[in-house]
C-alpha cells in the first residue's frame, strides 16, 4: 500500500500457520467467520495467494460478503491490479457503507491511480464515520498536499499526531508539509522527532541534510548524509544531495565523484544527470555539462530543471552558432507549446489602446537578487494612473526587498505551491493585458506559464536569449545588444529600448580609493565572475595579457569557489598551460556582505570581462567602484551585455572588437597609471548620471513600449471584428 499497510486497519486473529493445509482435502468444514479470520491472518503475514483463496472461498458461499470483497480488493491493489481493486472495494463500500476501513483503502487505490480528488473524498467518508481514525487522517494529509491544499494537510497531520504521537512516518510527513510551507525550522524539528523515533529513517535524515545545505551549514549536512549512507549506501538521493553539498563548499572533484557514483547505480536517473551536469558546469566543463542535461531531457522532455540548466550552459559554449543556439531553445521548449491555447482570443477585452492597462510581472526574484536590482527602479516608477501593476511572485523566503516590491505594486499575488496551469489561470482571471516573464531560464521563474496564453500580449524580459516559446510575443532589448544586423534568432519580436539595464543608486557605498597600482607598483587585473563563464579562449587571452605586462597579477574571486586546494590547483593548472606561474594569481574566497564584497574592488586596477558570457552585475560593480572593464563585443546577447552597460555608462572606449584589440586595450590602460587613476575617481559619478540610473525615464520608455505593443494587438484584433 502507498502509505499504510492494510493490516493496520484490522484486528489480527488466529495463526497464519493454520492456513497451510487449508485447501488440501479438509478434515472439517470451515465456517465463514473462520475463513475470514484465516484470510486476515494470512494477509498480515504476506501470504497473499493463500489469503486470496480463503476470501474467494467465502464468496463462493456468500458473494455479497463486504469484508471478503474488501480484502480481495486490497490484495488486488497490492498485486498491481488497480481496476479490479477499485471494483471490489467499491462493492464492499456499497454493501457496508459504514465500513471505514474500506473507505480508507478505496482512497489508497484512487491515489495509486493518480486520482487525488477521488482519494480525498474516500478519506473524508472514512473520517465522517470516525473523526479520530488516524490512518485516514494520515492518508488524507498526504493527498491534500499532493493537490497543494497545504494548510488543510497541516491541520490533519497535527490532529493525527495528537492521536498517534509515536509514529515516525507521521512526523516525517509533518516535516514534508512544513517544508512546503517554507517553515524550515519547524520542518527540521519534525524530522528530528522522526529520527528520535526511528534513527534509521533515511528520508527524514536526507531532508535534515537538505535543509542544512540550504541554510549554509554544509559540514553538518554532509555529516547527516554520511550517517544515512551507512544504513543505505546505494540511496541515490542521498548520494546526489551529498554531491550538491560538496559542491557548495568547494569540494568539486568530490562532488563530481558522488554524481558519477549515483549514475553507476542508475544510469537513467534524471536527478543524477542534472547533478552531474551541475558538477561539470562548476568545473568549467560546459560541453560535458550540456551532454548530461541532454541525456536527462531525452529521458523526460519536460524535466524543467534540466531544460533550464541546458539553456544556461549553452550560452557558455564559445563556438556555438546562432542557428545552433536557436535550435536548442526550440527543441527544449517546443514540448511546452500548446497551439490550441497559444491561439486563444480574448473577445471580452476592451480594445481601447488609451485605457488603463493591466500589466503583470512573473518572477521568483522579487527579493534580494540581481534581477530585483534591475527591475525595482521600473516598478517603483510606474505610472499607476495609466498602468495597474500586478506582481506574481514565486518567493519562498520574502525579505525587505520583497516588501519594497509589494509597496510599489497595486496587487501582489503569491504563486507558491501552484502549478504552471493554475498560475496561468490566475493571470487570466485577473484580466492581465500584458504579461512580462522575468529572467525565464533562472531560479524558479516560470516562462512556461506563457505557453497557456493567459494574456493577450506576452513579453520576455531579462532573459539571455529567446524563450523558445511560440506563445511569447516580444523580447525587450536595446540596439547594442541586438543591432539591426544581429545574427541571433528569436521566436519573439524584438523591441529595442534606449537602454536595457537599470542600476539603482545605492546608499552607503564604499568610498573610491586610488588605483592600487600606485601603492603596489604593479597592475592587478580582476575577475569576480562565475568560473563557468571563463572559457578556454579566455584563459589563453588573459595569459597573454599577464605576459605582456611585467609583474602584473590576476585577482579572481567568486564566493568560496576557490577555497579548496583542489580547485586552486585546477585554476593554476589552466594558466600553467600558457606558462603563467601560480605566483601571478591571487585566488580569494569568502562569503561577504554587500559592502565588504565591493571592498574587494579596492585591490583591482582593471577588470577583465569573460566571454562568451559577459558579466552584468560584476560590470556594474566595477564601474561603481571606479574600475574600468575591458570587454569584447560578440555576436549574441550574452557576449554583448558588458558592451551595452559600459557604452550607456559613457565609456564606449572600453569595448573591443576582437581579441587582439582586447589585449591592446588592457596594455594601454595598464601603461598609464595616472590616467587610470583619473578614470577611477570620476567613473562612479558618470555612471550615476547616465540613463542606467534614471529609473523615472526608464519607466516611461518601458511604458511606451507597452503602449505600442498593446496598440499593435488592438489594431490586429479590431481588423478581425465582424469577420
Amino acid at each position: 500500500m502507498n502509505h499504510v499497510t492494510t493490516a493496520r486497519s484490522f484486528s489480527q486473529t488466529n495463526n497464519a500457520s493454520r492456513g497451510l493445509g487449508l485447501f488440501s482435502p479438509p478434515r472439517k468444514k470451515y465456517s465463514i467467520s473462520e475463513l475470514i479470520a484465516l484470510g486476515n491472518s494470512l494477509h498480515k503475514n504476506g501470504k497473499l495467494e493463500i489469503a486470496e483463496s480463503a476470501f474467494r472461498k467465502v464468496l463462493e458461499h456468500e458473494p455479497n460478503h463486504a469484508v471478503a470483497n474488501h480484502f480481495l480488493g486490497v490484495i488486488a491493489h497490492q498485486s498491481g491490479h488497480l481496476e479490479d481493486a477499485v471494483r471490489l472495494v467499491k462493492k464492499a463500500v456499497h454493501l457496508a457503507p459504514s465500513y471505514k476501513q474500506a473507505h480508507n483503502n478505496l482512497g489508497n487505490i484512487y491515489e495509486a491511480l493518480g486520482k487525488p480528488e477521488a482519494a480525498i473524498s474516500s478519506y473524508r467518508h472514512a473520517l465522517d464515520l470516525d473523526p479520530e481514525y488516524s490512518d485516514a487522517l494520515f492518508n488524507l494529509g498526504i493527498a491534500l498536499r499532493q493537490v497543494n491544499k497545504i494548510f488543510e494537510a497541516e491541520e490533519g497531520f497535527l490532529k493525527c499526531v495528537r492521536l498517534d504521537p509515536k509514529r515516525a512516518d507521521l512526523q516525517y510527513e509533518i516535516g514534508q508539509t512544513y517544508q512546503k510551507l517554507g517553515k524550515r525550522t519547524e520542518a527540521q524539528i519534525a524530522y528530528r522527532i522522526a529520527l528520535d523515533l526511528d534513527p534509521r529513517h533515511t528520508e527524514a535524515r536526507l531532508n535534515v541534510g537538505n535543509i542544512l545545505t540550504t541554510i549554509g551549514k554544509i559540514d553538518e549536512a554532509i555529516a547527516e548524509f554520511d550517517i544515512a549512507l551507512k544504513n543505505a549506501p546505494d540511496h541515490i538521493k542521498l548520494i546526489n544531495s551529498k554531491g550538491v553539498a560538496q559542491r557548495k563548499i568547494g569540494l568539486f572533484d568530490e562532488s563530481l565523484e558522488s554524481s558519477k557514483q549515483a549514475l553507476r547505480l542508475d544510469p537513467e536517473n534524471i536527478e543524477t544527470l542534472n547533478t552531474l551536469g551541475a558538477a561539470y558546469q562548476t568545473l568549467g566543463d560546459n560541453e560535458r555539462a550540456a551532454d548530461s542535461y541532454w541525456r536527462a531531457l531525452r529521458l523526460n522532455p519536460e524535466a524543467e530543471c534540466a531544460h533550464k540548466c541546458l539553456l544556461f550552459v549553452a550560452l557558455n559554449l564559445p563556438d556555438i552558432t546562432s542557428q545552433e543556439l536557436f535550435d536548442i531553445h526550440r527543441e527544449v521548449r517546443s514540448p511546452f507549446d500548446k497551439p490550441l491555447l497559444t491561439n486563444k482570443s480574448f473577445p471580452d477585452r476592451s480594445l481601447d489602446d488609451r485605457r488603463r492597462l493591466k500589466v503583470g510581472y512573473l518572477s521568483s526574484d522579487f527579493r534580494t537578487h540581481v534581477v530585483a536590482m534591475n527591475v525595482l527602479p521600473l516598478i517603483a516608477n510606474h505610472d499607476h494612473e495609466n498602468f495597474e501593476i500586478f506582481l506574481y511572485g514565486q518567493v519562498e523566503y520574502p525579505d525587505e526587498i520583497t516588501d519594497n516590491f509589494k509597496h510599489f505594486a497595486d496587487h501582489w499575488r503569491s504563486t507558491m505551491l501552484m502549478s504552471n496551469e493554475d498560475v496561468a489561470q490566475m493571470i487570466e482571471d485577473d484580466e492581465i493585458d500584458i504579461l512580462i516573464t522575468l529572467a525565464g531560464r533562472f531560479d524558479e521563474n516560470r516562462p512556461i506559464v506563457a505557453s497557456f496564453r493567459p494574456a493577450p500580449v506576452q513579453v520576455s524580459f531579462h532573459d539571455c536569449a529567446t524563450s523558445g516559446l511560440e506563445a511569447m510575443d516580444y523580447y525587450l532589448t536595446d540596439k547594442i545588444l541586438h543591432p539591426s544586423d544581429s545574427p541571433e534568432q528569436f521566436t519573439e519580436q524584438l523591441y529595442r529600448l534606449p537602454v536595457y539595464y537599470q542600476y539603482p543608486i545605492q546608499e552607503g557605498l564604499p568610498s573610491i580609493q586610488d588605483s592600487p597600482a600606485i601603492k603596489n607598483g604593479f597592475i592587478t587585473f580582476g575577475c569576480f565572475n562565475k568560473p563557468e563563464k571563463i572559457s578556454e579562449p579566455v584563459y589563453e587571452l588573459w595569459s597573454e595579457i599577464l605576459k605582456a605586462i611585467p609583474d602584473s597579477k590576476l585577482l579572481m574571486k567568486y564566493f568560496n569557489h576557490y577555497s579548496q586546494p583542489g580547485m586552486q590547483e585546477r585554476i593554476q593548472g589552466r594558466f600553467a598551460k600558457y606558462n603563467i606561474p601560480e605566483d601571478r594569481l591571487i585566488l580569494r574566497c569568502g562569503i561577504d556582505s554587500r559592502h565588504s564584497h565591493l571592498d574587494n574592488y579596492h585591490a583591482v586596477d582593471i577588470s577583465l570581462d569573460p566571454f562568451p558570457f559577459n558579466g552584468a552585475t560584476t560590470t556594474f560593480e566595477s564601474l561603481t567602484m571606479g574600475v574600468p572593464v575591458v570587454t569584447l563585443l560578440g555576436r549574441h546577447f550574452v557576449d554583448r551585455v558588458a558592451s551595452s552597460i559600459v557604452t550607456h555608462a559613457g565609456f564606449p572606449e572600453l569595448v573591443t572588437k576582437d581579441q587582439n584589440a582586447y589585449l591592446n586595450l588592457a596594455k594601454q590602460l595598464a601603461g598609464d597609471v595616472s590616467a587610470l587613476n583619473r578614470i577611477r575617481l570620476s567613473m562612479r559619478d558618470q555612471l550615476h548620471a547616465s540613463l542606467l540610473c534614471d529609473g523615472e525615464r526608464y519607466a516611461k520608455e518601458v511604458e511606451g513600449a507597452f503602449r505600442a505593443m498593446w496598440g499593435q494587438w488592438s489594431k490586429k484584433n479590431n481588423s478581425t471584428v465582424g469577420l
